[in-house]
């Protein structure tokens, strides 16, 4: 039993340094338990920060989107042609933040629309990076002025005589085939502005607008003598043709139409602008739809049967006799006509006649020979129609060049449908 006893305690002697061994283990666990938690720590903390920081570029990002909706001008993005693009740049926000916006015309023709790519990052060391897609079309508000031009569908100085189930309206109205070349509505205007409203006479008539009259008493001669930075004689020198009714009356009924020439480089027929009887075309299929002329009127001018868009321009030439000074624009037998009428003289729509766009006539300036002895705006048979049409104002003034002296009344562009929309388009 004693010998036993010996021999297992010179075993239990023999193990030398099994505490040490085992305690290094255990140290070498709990440290990199400890590493493991610290890093999981850190881990948790810069992701943490990266959320943050992902969090302040989208807002970043957010905010270069309505920025730049509120001060990116139609002028600005009507330079841009289809396919072309335009870098802002980056811009600052207050915390160190920053975003970048991209914009591109996507559109060939029609109404307008660009993609809009915001790019936003956060002010730390991380990095923070978050992209934004919108689309933009113009605000449907959006209206040219040139001058005191056009603020009704009728705006004269001097004598209106409404009868014979005309119709003037002030309600904003898209012309028939332009639905996918407008804005979805604009504003509406009074139906006429008048420098004297006691020299209108209502008959068998319908006024309509917001209000359907007004008087302007700043209506005066000078009003008409500046369409923008343009003059009336720097105005008149744009015209792209020149209809002349004197010393007889120049009829063009069933003339008005759109003309065409063969391109032979093209291989196709295109529109041709140079023939004087083409004032463009209301079919989208059409390669005059987007042709707007300029024509000034000399003498007593009527159309008939047809249709036309543009600017027309009613002459006043003192250089003139006494008998061929003032100019006379007849809309007559069902014709049609989209844009804009200026200038001085005496206008008539009748017979079945229908216009949209805008009428800015000084007919005081009038000639005696031409225009009816106590009329100067005469709408007297068979349901003539003046509608105000806001697209047909912008698109005459835009075609023939205008807006380059036009001035604009703007709530800048306004988003268009989702960003997934504008994802999926880009």
């Amino acid at each position: 039993m004693q010998h036993a006893v010996a021999v297992a305690w010179r075993r239990a002697a023999d193990r030398d340094g099994f505490v040490l061994p085992m305690a290094i283990v255990v140290l070498v666990i709990l440290a990199a338990m400890g590493i493991t938690m610290i890093s999981m720590s850190g881990d948790e903390s810069r992701s943490a920060r990266a959320m943050i920081e992902s969090s302040v570029a989208y807002y970043a990002a957010e905010a270069g989107v309505h920025q730049v909706r509120s001060t990116l001008s139609d002028s600005l993005l009507r330079t841009l042609d289809f396919g072309d693009s335009l870098d802002l740049g980056w811009q600052a926000l207050p915390g160190g933040a920053s975003y970048r916006a991209q914009v591109k015309r996507y559109d060939n023709g029609g109404q307008r629309m660009y993609g809009l790519v915001v790019e936003g990052r956060g002010p730390g060391h991380l990095g923070g990076r978050r992209v934004l897609n919108a689309m933009l079309t113009v605000y449907p508000g959006d209206r040219y002025r040139l001058g005191a031009c056009c603020d009704a569908a009728l705006t004269i100085r001097g004598a209106v005589e409404l009868k014979g189930g005309a119709t003037v309206d002030g309600h904003d109205h898209v012309p028939a085939g332009w639905a996918e070349s407008c804005p979805d509505s604009g504003q509406d205007v009074p139906g006429i502005i008048m420098a004297d409203t006691t020299q209108i006479t209502i008959g068998t008539a319908t006024l309509t607008g917001d209000p359907p009259l007004a008087q302007d008493a700043d209506l005066t001669d000078s009003s008409f003598d500046q369409f923008g930075t343009l003059s009336w004689d720097s105005i008149k020198g744009l015209a792209d043709h020149v209809l002349e009714g004197q010393p007889s009356q120049l009829n063009l009924d069933g003339k008005i139409g759109p003309r065409y020439i063969f391109d032979s480089v093209l291989q196709d027929w295109v529109c041709d602008t140079d023939h004087p009887l083409n004032w463009g075309s209301d079919d989208p299929n059409d390669p005059c739809f987007g042709y707007f002329p300029i024509i000034l009127i000399k003498g007593e001018v009527e159309v008939h049967n047809g249709y036309g868009q543009g600017v027309v321009i009613i002459d006043w030439d003192d250089s003139q006799p006494a008998g061929e000074k003032g100019g006379e624009f007849e809309l007559e037998t069902n014709f049609r006509y989209n844009g804009l009428i200026l200038g001085k003289g005496c206008i008539e729509i009748q017979k079945g006649a229908v216009f949209h766009g805008a009428v800015f006539v000084d007919a005081n300036y009038r000639n005696e020979d031409l225009c009816a002895e106590d009329t100067d705006y005469d709408m007297n048979q068979n349901q003539p129609t003046v509608r105000w049409s806001q697209c047909a104002v912008n698109r005459s003034i835009e075609a023939t060049g205008l807006f380059e002296y036009a001035e604009t009344e703007s709530e800048g562009p306004f988003l268009l449908g989702s960003r997934a929309f504008g994802e999926a388009v880009q």
